[in-house]
């Protein structure tokens, strides 16, 4: 069919692909038909043409344009010029998006606008590397590490490393660091061992099985799942809801909170109680050890009945004589029986009428300690306990001070009993 209106071929200012219908556009096909037929192509008739553009892919336009550029006499030199421009149109076409690809054709450009997820797809979990959302928990998932891992994003934390010793994740094992691996970048860890001192040292729990030498990660905040949280392995039962320590005397687990003078540092709690499908929360308690991690507090060497004395910038291990030494305070009147307080020293005895019953501190909790007492009155001052020994020595007794105004003594706790160490009766004669 020749060119029916005898004008230039001009290509159609439309799109090459009709939206609609995701093909090449009717105008652009009937321009392409004009060239097949100016070059000698065979007949089609016009009721053809108003059927519509047939499916054609880039592939065949191309083929077209190639045998009509082929056909052309030099004298057509606009046709050429409009082939020319269309063969840029066409490349143009190949690298954008294409329908039948789906809407995932433009996820490969720079600034994608958004990306939405539907539920996970069936071949969810057979390699590492993949990235879906879970509806049923509402956390995006990412598959990674040795494809043993799926991390719920922003919900668990990993941390790599090379395993200087076998890591299992069969049971709940605690994990601690052991070194590191020079210019590699990372650290090496193992299952945790008895006598571990500084918390600081333990890093998570296993979450992955790794050889020795080998890299993987393990869980320093999260959930772990599908291991054996039953307890049974370190010779306890374990139930929902407990709360897990490191074992400082064993090297593993308990749900037995440890005691001084070991390390009290708390692994996390068990979710679910199971022997192959249990599950366990990562969350790793802070600990602190005095004079370790207080920048008020600096120790020197430590002694056995050693007191801590803040000495104008920190705190500090002084010895208990120091502290003695240092002890006074004003005197104190007693009008009444009475006991001795904390931080007194120096006891004036002034009750009137009667004896005056003191009751002393417990000399087992003050080894040390001295307390000075003096009579006003002439009246006896004795002890509450028979915890006072004489001047003289022997047992104990209740005696302190006699009736005499002006009768001193300096008593003294040797940790058992508070021993008399100076007597002034205020009745003596002094000889010149």
């Amino acid at each position: 069919m020749p060119n029916p209106l005898n004008v230039p071929i001009t290509p159609p200012r439309v799109a090459f692909i009709d939206p609609r219908s995701g093909t090449v556009s009717r105008e652009w096909y009937m321009f392409f038909l004009s060239l097949f037929q100016l070059t000698g192509g065979s007949s089609v008739s016009l009721d053809d043409v108003q059927k519509g553009p047939p499916m054609l892919t880039v592939d065949e336009i191309n083929v077209i344009v190639d045998k009509a550029s082929e056909n052309l006499r030099p004298s057509t030199e606009s046709t050429i010029e409009q082939i020319a421009e269309l063969r840029k149109q066409i490349q143009a076409l190949e690298s954008a998006i294409r329908p039948e690809l789906g809407s995932l054709s433009a996820v490969n450009i720079d600034w994608v606008p958004y990306l939405g997820f539907d539920t996970a797809p069936p071949w969810i979990g057979t390699t590492a590397g993949q990235f879906w959302f879970d509806s049923a928990t509402g956390a995006f998932n990412a598959k990674m590490g040795n494809n043993n891992i799926t991390q719920q994003v922003g919900e668990e934390f990993f941390r790599y490393g090379k395993a200087s010793a076998p890591i299992s994740d069969v049971n709940l094992q605690a994990v601690y660091k052991t070194g590191t691996v020079g210019a590699s970048g990372v650290i090496t860890f193992a299952p945790t061992i008895a006598g571990i001192t500084e918390a600081d040292q333990i890093l998570g729990i296993a979450t992955e099985p790794i050889a020795t030498n080998g890299f993987g990660r393990i869980t320093t905040s999260g959930v772990v799942r599908g291991i054996n949280t039953t307890g049974s392995v370190y010779g306890e039962v374990w139930a929902d809801n407990d709360d897990i320590w490191y074992n400082p005397v064993t090297g593993g687990l308990t749900k037995v909170k440890p005691v001084a003078p070991n390390i009290k540092l708390q692994m996390g709690t068990v979710i679910n109680a199971g022997a192959g499908s249990g599950s366990f929360f990562v969350n790793i308690g802070s600990t602190s050890a005095l004079g370790g991690t207080d920048s008020n507090v600096q120790l020197g060497t430590l002694a056995t009945s050693d007191l801590l004395q803040y000495n104008g910038t920190y705190w500090t291990n002084v010895t208990p004589a120091s502290v003695i030494s240092g002890a006074g305070g004003a005197p104190v009147t007693k009008t009444a029986n009475f006991t001795v307080a904390a931080g007194e020293t120096w006891l004036i005895n002034n009750k009137s009428g009667s004896s005056c019953t003191v009751t002393l501190p417990t000399a087992s909790a003050n080894t040390g300690r001295v307390l000075h007492f003096q009579n006003y009155q002439a009246q006896t001052l004795v002890s509450a306990s028979s915890n006072v020994v004489p001047l003289a020595g022997g047992s104990a007794t209740t005696a302190i001070l006699q009736a005499v105004a002006g009768a001193n003594a300096t008593l003294v706790s040797d940790g058992t009993n508070w021993v008399m160490m100076q007597y002034d009766s205020n009745n003596s004669l002094e000889l010149e």
